[in-house]
């Protein structure tokens, strides 16, 4: 059973038919490049509504309205669900109010995308101090690159990749110095690495259990920076991630307020 089928399960026997019911689904296109390096962060991400509000990042680019529309007023949880995004985001928007996260601390700005973009590097930053003791010299492997988590774990001493599967950059170097790799070697750099920053995309791209997994096996410190699936801290920090930082929807990419929770084992 992976990680998706155990957070369905648990709250399949933890909740109503009502809980479940699908109140609303937005899908978002999001063409984002804050500080015109020249790499458009071009996705899209679908947020949805039951007692909470979830959200999965998807390499899907077309969702139907009809599509979407089926699920509103539905118990998700009786319907046929293919695509992994959208269910992803359906059990995020369960999954953390049924079962909150409760160590955790709470940061929130309200400025500009580019100074929120700077806040949550420092988060990052900060938090893998934290179980470092000091980043320098350090192997760091980004998975599901975020340029500007590259640049401030280099600028202090850390040798830091990134690993990837957008192929506008695999084989390429950022800050003409940070390499970054096919998303088929994670594996590989991380079980050689002292700590692994992972996108919350590996929900959906189903590579985040082998990731733990290697982390535990090779005793690496974890920490995951999740848009997608924000509300399922504590699945993972029971799976053995050191850190989980839930950034809730709207995110960092947006003016205006945002929410981080950092949560703890």
């Amino acid at each position: 059973m992976n990680s998706i089928e155990a957070i369905e399960k648990r709250i399949l026997e933890h909740s109503t038919t009502q809980d479940r019911q699908v109140k609303g689904i937005w899908g978002v296109d999001c063409l984002f490049n804050p500080i015109n390096n020249g790499r458009i962060f071009d996705y899209k991400f679908i947020v949805s509504q039951t007692m909470g509000q979830g959200c999965a990042y998807s390499t899907t680019f077309n969702y139907p309205r009809e599509f979407l529309r089926q699920y509103v007023g539905c118990d998700f949880m009786e319907c046929e669900i293919n695509d992994i995004a959208l269910k992803v985001s359906f059990l995020d928007s369960l999954y953390g109010t049924l079962f909150p996260s409760t160590n955790k601390k709470r940061t929130i700005s309200e400025a500009t995308s580019f100074e929120k973009m700077k806040w949550r590097t420092q988060i990052i930053l900060g938090e893998a101090t934290r179980l470092l003791g000091d980043v320098k010299n350090k192997k760091i492997v980004n998975v599901g690159v975020v340029g500007d988590i590259l640049h401030a774990f280099a600028e202090n001493g850390a040798e830091i990749i990134g690993t990837d599967y957008d192929t506008s950059i695999v084989g390429t170097t950022i800050y003409g110095c940070i390499p970054i790799f096919n998303g088929k070697s994670t594996i590989k750099e991380i079980s050689e690495s002292d700590l692994a920053i992972i996108t919350g995309m590996t929900i959906t791209s189903n590579t985040i259990d082998e990731i733990i997994e290697c982390c535990l096996n090779n005793d690496v410190k974890t920490i995951i920076f999740a848009e997608t699936g924000a509300n399922l801290a504590s699945y993972y920090l029971n799976q053995g991630i050191d850190v989980y930082l839930s950034e809730y929807f709207p995110f960092y990419i947006f003016n205006g307020r945002s929410v981080i929770d950092v949560c703890y084992k």
